[in-house]
């Protein structure tokens, strides 16, 4: 099923999962708010609750309102790269987002691609930001497959074309400001450090 961003965005805030383009695969958005929506996405892409999944949000500003203690660095690095291939995890306050909260905190993303920033600017709360695909598979990359590896009835939004780029770069930021590097990605580590240093 093909949607607009605006249908999209009804959708996720009715509890459904959809799929969207992002910078680099196809990734599947719902209601990081809700515990139910969550636990559906989790089903559908065969991940337990031990699987970490990210969030997407329209604005740099957005990490203050989920994340009111927030580490200096982590504001200085959402401001110096976002939107862009940067996923920070920072601490949360207990009972927020409790559903996708590690202990590190919750990773929070704000994408560069069109699409994925109009979805989330629709919806206006934070989304799973996680690959399209069964959990072990590789993600898809066009809406042929995922209705191959999902069926007809998960809904697909479209507009921009899916992009080529590799994953996000992952970083946990401490309360106290120490950067950690959780995965390698987009944007290199040591231009990271720079952008917090200057």
């Amino acid at each position: 099923m093909i949607v607009d961003p605006a249908r999209g965005a009804e959708l996720v805030r009715a509890g459904e999962t959809v799929a969207y383009p992002t910078e680099t695969v196809y990734g599947l958005a719902a209601d990081a708010r809700s515990g139910e929506a969550v636990a559906r996405l989790r089903r559908l892409k065969g991940c337990g609750r031990d699987q970490g999944l990210s969030v997407l949000v329209d604005a740099p500003g957005r990490l203050d309102e989920w994340a009111p203690e927030l580490p200096g660095a982590a504001r200085v690095l959402a401001e110096r790269y976002w939107p862009g291939p940067l996923t920070l995890v920072v601490p949360v306050p207990a009972g927020r987002l409790t559903e996708v909260s590690t202990p590190l905190g919750v990773g929070f993303r704000c994408s560069s691609h069109p699409t994925a920033s109009e979805l989330a600017r629709r919806a206006g709360f934070p989304l799973i930001a996680t690959s399209c695909n069964r959990s072990g598979s590789a993600p898809c990359a066009d809406p042929a497959e995922i209705e191959d590896v999902f069926g007809p009835d998960l809904a697909i939004v479209v507009g921009s074309p899916v992009g080529s780029g590799p994953p996000s770069t992952v970083v946990a930021v401490s309360q106290a400001g120490d950067l950690e590097l959780l995965r390698a990605g987009a944007l290199p580590f040591d231009r990271i450090l720079g952008g917090v240093a200057t």
